[in-house]
């Protein structure tokens, strides 16, 4: 659950990126303080990659919520938004799955944060 302290740690800076630290930037031959070609790309892919999860998180939250809206006013599925969400990224669970094995199931927690960080990749190379 997002509290507020959380909400605070993950607060947003100006330049779009969470109070994390950042990539170590290297430096050029001649030692002039510029970031090097190779860690300003490594940076910019790091930027995009993170602000791909923040997108979405965001989905799967406003899913989420909208489940819940759903279900207090007595929507006779609400969880069609969640369970888009999740199929979306091949994520739906089995059908004969129990809740004990779903929430004790970190790697496919893992492997659709793993398929969502390769997202960039992905849409670059169909582009």
């Amino acid at each position: 659950m997002l509290t507020r302290a959380l909400a605070a740690r993950l607060h947003l800076t100006g330049s779009g990126g969470a109070n994390l630290p950042g990539p170590a930037l290297g430096h050029d031959a001649h030692g002039a303080g510029k970031p090097s070609p190779g860690a300003m790309a490594t940076a910019s892919a790091n930027e995009a990659r993170l602000a791909l999860l923040r997108s979405e998180y965001a989905r799967l939250v406003t899913a989420a919520r909208a489940s819940v809206t759903a279900a207090r006013a007595g929507a006779a599925d609400p969880l069609v938004y969640v369970e888009a969400e999740l199929a979306r990224h091949s994520g739906l669970p089995p059908q004969d799955a129990t809740v004990p094995a779903v929430l004790a199931d970190a790697r496919g927690a893992m492997a659709l944060a793993t398929r969502a960080a390769q997202l960039p990749e992905l849409v670059k190379s169909a582009a």
